[in-house]
């Protein structure tokens, strides 16, 4: 994907934005348009670990290896014109100066991560088994911690509940996913490119539309690091 300077991340923030999101879209191309499926994901290594229904037709016709990219989508959320004070008028509170009146437009700020690599379908169930009770044991624990009144005398749910023979019924139903990565792209885009009063007012702007995703993007705003230093003005 394309990715300015200011706004790639490295390969731990992008690690770090898969571990949030729990889950990641696995595309793969076939003899008409690509495919498709969001899955969730761990990141072990260099590769990529997932699994499917064995029902789901993107999968089921997978031989040897092919290729695949993965994306991780982050919060996002719209950022008005309105919000960059830069470009609005004095007589609404504005500070623009000269031609900027009127020049900005809306735009949306973003954290994105793609992965690409080389993909390739398992059944081995006591590998299915190990990694599927990694997963559900690592996203209940999380559940737990976040807290969960109704249950959290009882701890975070593992494997080792489910009866043995339902447990091999699930493995059953399932295809192991791994992807080989060859190439990580992380592309957060929160404003860097825009002054520092315009990033405070798009930042306010998005707490007082006060949805939960713009909640998060305004605090990824907040810790970014902006293209141009405000202390060299």
């Amino acid at each position: 994907m394309y990715c300015p300077a200011s706004q790639r991340v490295d390969e731990a923030q992008s690690r770090d934005l898969l571990e949030a999101c729990g889950a990641a879209l696995w595309i793969t191309s076939g003899d008409g348009a690509p495919s498709a499926t969001l899955l969730p994901t761990m990141w072990r290594g260099d590769l990529l670990i997932a699994h499917a229904s064995d029902h789901n037709e993107q999968f089921a016709i997978i031989e040897g290896e092919v290729p695949c990219r993965v994306l991780v989508q982050g919060s996002d959320a719209y950022i008005s014109p309105r919000w960059y004070q830069s470009v609005q008028p004095a007589s609404e509170g504005g500070a623009a100066r000269g031609r900027a009146e009127g020049r900005g437009v809306g735009t949306w700020n973003y954290k994105q991560v793609q992965i690409a690599g080389v993909l390739t379908v398992h059944r081995d169930r006591e590998r299915l088994r190990r990694e599927v009770s990694e997963l559900g044991a690592l996203h209940d624990e999380l559940r737990f911690g976040e807290g969960c009144p109704a249950d959290a005398h009882r701890g975070p749910w593992t494997a080792s509940e489910l009866p043995g023979d339902y447990f091999d019924a699930m493995l059953r139903g399932i295809v192991g996913l791994e992807l080989r990565i060859t190439d990580v792209v992380g592309r957060f885009k929160l404003s860097q490119n825009r002054t520092e009063v315009d990033r405070e007012g798009a930042i306010t702007g998005l707490g007082e539309r006060g949805r939960p995703r713009d909640l998060a993007v305004a605090e990824a705003m907040r810790t970014a690091t902006p293209l141009y230093d405000p202390t060299t003005d």
